[in-house]
């Protein structure tokens, strides 16, 4: 009797730690963020200006129908699956995410360069291949993603735009200083040193907290036996009852 009040005892505390915990992490805010929720708050500065959740919208977008795509290859029963994968010391969320944010700050930080130097503005030829870029975006996208867009379509089209005119002063360093335009994309040896020459505050209290996957997508299924689909469980089932 002594032993079985112990144990209700002690499951009494566990509860109330959990919950506790719980209570805690809500009030204050150690859970993930809703991106619509922080639309207009600061997720990166370049420089003192700030680059708002919503001008990453682009790159959501196009980030999570890319990863999404790979996902469905993955297991097409289960997308959640190839999210919550861990390959080169990271998960591929984590990974899309750090993507997300490196395209986001090096188009705005080339585009600023770009304003700096008049070159913020295209020809008739570059407008008629950034009529075809915005076209191809849209429909790449997936149907649930029209579904959730974070923002109106011509405030993702100006961003689109930007990221244009950041590709055009890319190919200009490029030209101008060599060795190649893939040295000057975002994950680019040379223009990581022009990176390192302009002050990049992440705002790191919510962008830790943002995650990547569900913004524009829909999971509602997460499958624990990675990289098997309803029939590759089944036929599993089967050898098992055999």
């Amino acid at each position: 009797m002594i032993i079985k009040k112990y144990f209700k005892h002690i499951l009494l505390v566990m509860c109330v730690a959990v919950f506790g915990y719980a209570l805690i992490s809500v009030c204050d805010g150690r859970g993930p963020i809703s991106y619509n929720e922080h639309l207009q708050d600061t997720a990166v500065s370049i420089d003192g200006e700030p680059v708002t959740f919503q001008d990453l919208a682009f790159y959501i977008l196009y980030e999570e129908e890319k990863v999404e795509e790979q996902a469905r290859i993955y297991n097409p029963d289960y997308t959640k699956d190839y999210w919550n994968l861990h390959t080169n010391d990271t998960f591929i969320q984590e990974e899309a995410k750090d993507v997300v944010l490196g395209m986001a700050i090096h188009d705005h930080l080339l585009y600023k360069l770009a304003v700096e130097d008049s070159m913020d503005s295209l020809t008739a030829s570059e407008e008629e291949d950034l009529e075809y870029r915005q076209t191809d975006f849209w429909e790449d996208l997936l149907d649930v993603q029209w579904e959730k867009l974070p923002c109106d379509r011509e405030i993702i089209n100006e961003q689109i735009r930007m990221a244009a005119i950041a590709e055009k002063y890319q190919n200009k360093l490029a030209k101008e200083n060599g060795p190649s335009q893939a040295a000057y994309k975002y994950d680019g040896y040379y223009y990581s040193l022009i990176r390192d020459e302009h002050d990049i505050k992440i705002n790191k209290k919510l962008w830790d907290k943002f995650v990547l996957g569900d913004v524009t997508l829909k999971h509602s299924k997460i499958n624990y036996i990675n990289g098997l689909t309803d029939e590759d469980k089944k036929k599993s089932k089967e050898e098992k009852g055999n």
